[in-house]
């Protein structure tokens, strides 16, 4: 099956084009099958492509469909314990007064999906004010939590949030305080967005919900900032919150919100592709009047053709190469061979001091070389894939610096 053929079938799943979708499954062979499945485990899909396929009682090859089972009941069996684990953190925040707002995933598959089995996530993301953050830290140590930094000077700097892990089944909770790095072009009125929640359902008010215009808006910044290395899910994520959201969105609101956050440019792009790709209705007048006026369309087109790639998003190495400043390639090569105590900190969660700190400078050394020497040197050969590669880099890092600036 060539590759439009998978897209197509996706997006028809996606865009519940029964018709089409069932009748191009019933054409597919078992490789056709087991290639699916595959672009389904990558745009993180496999659950909500297993319970359409059932419901449209298609015969499946059977391997095809023990492995579309198994990551169905893999997401709801996750999911479950995240959303069991989290609920009583919750319970006991609300009963505390220490206001949570639950983020992406973890609201988005309960309020939004209204199926927890469909919406794969990796870990769960929260929003707790910074003043609340030894408190709230400390409940989840009384849940079993551990942080996975020891020093958490360098991320209350330089970041926006922190991490802890629960042993026992691996869960891992990113503790949000803002939802940009403090140096960002995008910057979140974080106050605004909190007097904007809503309550969502526990007795004590605490536990709050994005207002529809947040949450829409926070999606297509978090797709803008990891350039839609998140696939379809991420912009089927945009659809739904739209469809459970329509009759409520204030779209005016939406648009000065994101003129307040400087994040007019994500917004713009973002609606734009689920318009074109998931056929989700948004006035034509609105796209024109959202459009930024430095607009070009390969941004457009090299924000679609990022949705369906597979890349690795922070390569140091296309980084470097790809910078066509001399002083900028000057800046990234010192930053990566000489990084600052800071980065090494951050990079490095569990050392506790500068002794450790250190030390850990030939583990940086031994994770670069591991990790990135192979394209390096495939680069220098001049690898038809790998140079490929690098101008696909600068394309990210171009339609990147324009989405997340205005």
């Amino acid at each position: 099956m060539n590759e439009m053929k998978i897209r197509t079938i996706l997006l028809d799943l996606l865009r519940s084009s029964d018709v089409s979708f069932t009748s191009a499954l019933r054409e597919c062979s078992g490789e056709d099958w087991e290639q699916l499945v595959r672009e389904t485990n990558t745009h993180g899909i496999t659950p909500l492509f297993y319970k359409s396929v059932q419901t449209s009682g298609i015969s499946v090859p059977e391997e095809a469909g023990k492995k579309m089972h198994a990551a169905y009941l893999r997401a709801a069996e996750q999911n479950v314990r995240r959303y069991h684990c989290l609920g009583k953190v919750f319970a006991v925040c609300d009963g505390a007064g220490i206001p949570v707002i639950p983020l992406k995933g973890m609201y988005l598959a309960q309020h939004v999906y209204q199926d927890i089995a469909l919406r794969e996530m990796s870990d769960v993301d929260v929003l707790v004010r910074k003043k609340d953050l030894d408190a709230f830290e400390s409940i989840l140590a009384a849940s079993g939590f551990m942080p996975m930094q020891q020093n958490k000077i360098p991320f209350l700097e330089r970041g926006h949030h922190l991490r802890y892990v629960i042993d026992e089944s691996g869960l891992l909770v990113e503790v949000h305080w803002d939802l940009m790095d403090p140096g960002d072009d995008v910057q979140i009125d974080i106050e605004a967005l909190w007097e904007r929640s809503k309550p969502l359902g526990y007795p004590g008010g605490c536990i709050r919900a994005l207002s529809p215009e947040d949450l829409l808006l926070h999606l297509c910044v978090h797709l803008a900032n990891h350039t839609f290395c998140l696939g379809l899910r991420g912009l089927y994520d945009l659809a739904m919150t739209i469809h459970v959201f329509m009759n409520v969105m204030d779209w005016n609101k939406l648009y000065d919100i994101a003129v307040t956050w400087n994040a007019v440019r994500a917004l713009y792009v973002n609606l734009q592709l689920i318009a074109g790709l998931l056929d989700v209705q948004v006035s034509k007048e609105y796209l024109e009047r959202v459009k930024p006026r430095d607009f070009e369309e390969q941004y457009m087109e090299i924000s679609r053709e990022l949705v369906f790639a597979s890349y690795e998003p922070n390569n140091p190495v296309f980084s470097i190469m790809s910078e066509e400043d001399g002083g900028q390639k000057a800046g990234f090569m010192l930053k990566a061979l000489f990084p600052s105590p800071r980065t090494i900190a951050l990079k490095y969660p569990s050392v506790k001091n500068r002794f450790q700190v250190l030390l850990s400078y030939p583990l940086y050394y031994k994770d670069r070389m591991k990790k990135y020497w192979d394209v390096a040197w495939r680069l220098f050969l001049g690898s038809r894939q790998t140079v490929a590669e690098k101008e696909q880099h600068r394309k990210i890092k171009e339609v990147k610096k324009w989405l997340l600036s205005g």
